[in-house]
């Protein structure tokens, strides 16, 4: 095998007590690579070590019987002591392996990654295209050293070649290889967030022009470029055609942005008589009661809106760009459409206190929306929030494994690690042991599968 794309197995680690009502999704970044990789005749193979809950010994048991020649491996801040674990002991047994590394943590934190000698060289930004040309030259032994999106370590230091260019037409990339995925049986969003299996997710556009403190733009950019809306379609049918899918989980940060390509993507799916069910993620601003009608008829049944916070001085403060007026607007509208919201909220912010973390239940209380997650504010490398974390309570960057927004690196000045926990826990309890929440769920179940997985979300509510 030319290259094995590795999804490390630190599920469990990095989200502690909430992984049994967590989902676990294909990996769709690495599935991209393999896709170009692929289509250029490289012999590639996906190894997805979590979703297999490989053990570290069973982990390099497969690589090796694998054999590649490249080793692939996206770093998660999360996941990088365990990334830096592994690549050691691989070289350790082999030396001749080259391990080639990507992915947020990386184009944040590049010189102490590649400092770790176990790594042969990086790749920045949007990384179809520089894998792609890194793995042809590795492979035929030509010089890399001009490579643009590259970094690697030298005597003298880290070089870091000029960045690629973003891909402006989407379109171009061929679909993610959710073939060298093991059976798409396997994956599940979370517990409350799918109506039927199998589920798939999909990536549609990349880059966001908002200014939010702790979102971090250093792969994607700030442009926002899309996959047309034909397309889209074209590939919903081809993944039902060969893996039976009859969900699609649309995982962009902003799929509504440009109105236009959704509601050719509706017309496309009512044309051909496409009977798939979606959910996808946008911003409350992004949307109008026009456009939740006519999603809701081509198979919309679920929006993601990021709430963050029920107090709107928080919500300046993180330069949400938003008014709660018109989060509650939203919620109201798509509810009369039939479309279920899910709401993310954070707590932790700086500024943050007991009352507004009580604002801010309240006020999802209020909302007439389906569920509500409550995750950490973290503070992630290149991102505004790290920069000023310090100036508003204690910031502990001891242990990356808790950078999953469900631990509290970031404590805020007059609030405690052990609150903020507990908080967690109890604001989860207040939304969802509710007598009207727990009925509403009741009349969700059609059988046994859905008893099964709302009984794992209750046990941690009851813990």
């Amino acid at each position: 095998m030319d290259v094995l794309i590795l999804h490390p197995s630190t599920f469990r680690k990095s989200y502690g007590e909430y992984a049994e009502a967590g989902g676990r999704m294909p990996p769709l970044g690495i599935c991209f690579i393999a896709a170009v990789l692929e289509k250029n005749g490289i012999d590639v193979g996906i190894l997805d070590a979590d979703i297999l809950d490989l053990t570290f010994e069973q982990t390099i048991k497969e690589i090796e019987k694998k054999n590649p020649k490249i080793l692939m491996i996206s770093i998660l801040t999360a996941t990088y002591d365990a990334v830096v674990e592994l690549s050691n002991a691989l070289k350790k047994r082999n030396p001749n392996l080259k391990i080639i590394v990507g992915g947020p943590h990386l184009a944040t934190d590049s010189e102490s990654t590649m400092n770790n000698k176990c790594f042969y060289v990086g790749v920045l930004g949007e990384a179809e295209y520089t894998t792609l040309e890194l793995v042809q030259h590795v492979l035929k032994s030509k010089d890399i050293h001009n490579i643009k999106g590259i970094l690697y370590m030298t005597k003298e230091g880290l070089i870091k070649n000029p960045p690629r260019e973003l891909i402006q037409n989407l379109d171009e990339l061929p679909m993610p290889a959710y073939h060298l995925l093991p059976s798409m049986d396997l994956y599940h969003p979370q517990i409350h967030t799918y109506r039927h299996k199998p589920v798939v997710p999909m990536v549609t556009s990349r880059g966001c022009p908002y200014r939010c403190i702790f979102c971090d733009q250093g792969i994607f950019g700030k442009r926002f470029r899309y996959t047309a809306g034909k397309k889209i379609v074209d590939q919903i049918e081809e993944l039902q055609k060969r893996h039976g899918i009859r969900e699609i989980a649309f995982q962009d940060d902003l799929f509504t942005l440009n109105k236009k390509r959704v509601y050719e993507m509706c017309d496309e799916i009512e044309k051909r008589k496409l009977k798939i069910a979606w959910s996808c993620i946008s911003r409350a601003d992004c949307l109008d009661r026009d456009l939740l009608k006519r999603m809701k008829k081509a198979g919309c049944w679920m929006i993601a809106l990021g709430i963050e916070s029920g107090n709107q001085e928080i919500l300046d403060f993180i330069k949400k760009d938003m008014k709660l007026e018109r989060i509650r607007e939203v919620t109201d509208w798509a509810y009369e459409e039939g479309i279920k919201v899910r709401g993310f909220f954070q707590i932790g912010h700086p500024k943050e206190t007991e009352q507004t973390i009580e604002e801010t239940l309240n006020f999802a209380k209020s909302l007439k929306i389906y569920t509500a997650e409550f995750t950490i504010s973290t503070p992630f490398k290149g991102t505004e929030l790290y920069e000023i974390a310090k100036d508003y309570g204690t910031f502990d960057t001891s242990d990356k494994s808790y950078f999953s927004k469900m631990f509290p690196v970031f404590t805020p000045k007059g609030l405690t690690q052990e609150f903020l926990l507990k908080k967690q826990k109890e604001l989860h309890r207040r939304y969802y042991l509710r007598p009207k929440k727990i009925l509403e769920f009741a009349l969700l179940i059609r059988g046994f599968g859905d008893i099964k997985r709302y009984w794992a979300g209750a046990k941690i509510l009851l813990k």
